[in-house]
């Protein structure tokens, strides 16, 4: 049932977004300094070259390239990757509008594939959550927590304009043992 439980996330998450769903109305858009900010532009990389440095902007923006360039494996890999990390970000972000950043970054990712793409993108979610998170697990287990800070994150949330002090992160905060919680409650390893 996990791999259920998985595979209609991950899917769910990414063809909502690709359906292109937009908002009528006049709307002003305001934005603070580093709101979704991509810090390393590095293409299409396959998951063995990533760094715990990158975060789920960066990553969105690899996984981008790699459906541009039909690498839909690597972009599936990049995805789970981006969907751990981005949980792990939302356990140590205090403000819970900031949260909305991962949803945000999918939506800006997904409106932009073709129909084509799109469908491709979701048989090869399917494909990796059968066959591919069993690896997925083990890679993220043994690369470690992110050592990145979530300003993609902190600065799209309202306490950026509120300028509250601070850094933003919860205080005090097991950095390994939320890691342990993101990939088990991500259903990407099962609890133990």
């Amino acid at each position: 049932m996990k791999v259920s439980y998985l595979a209609l996330s991950l899917l769910g998450g990414a063809m909502l977004f690709a359906s292109g769903a937009q908002a009528q109305g006049t709307i002003t858009h305001y934005q603070n300094e580093g709101n979704l900010e991509v810090t390393h532009d590095v293409g299409c990389v396959a998951r063995e070259e990533t760094k715990t440095s990158y975060t789920p902007a960066d990553l969105y923006r690899s996984i981008h390239a790699c459906i541009e360039q039909e690498r839909y494996t690597t972009a599936a890999d990049l995805y789970v990757m981006a969907f751990a990390r981005g949980y792990f970000d939302m356990l140590r972000v205090k403000d819970k509008s900031a949260h909305q950043a991962i949803s945000v970054l999918r939506l800006v990712t997904f409106q932009k594939l073709s129909k084509e793409q799109s469908e491709a993108f979701g048989k090869a979610l399917e494909a990796y959550s059968k066959d591919g998170i069993s690896g997925a697990c083990s890679f993220l287990q043994a690369s470690g927590a992110p050592d990145y800070y979530p300003k993609y994150m902190v600065a799209h949330g309202m306490g950026g304009f509120k300028k509250e002090g601070g850094n933003g992160l919860v205080t005090p905060f097991d950095t390994n043992d939320a890691w342990q919680v993101s990939l088990a409650k991500t259903g990407i390893c099962s609890a133990k």
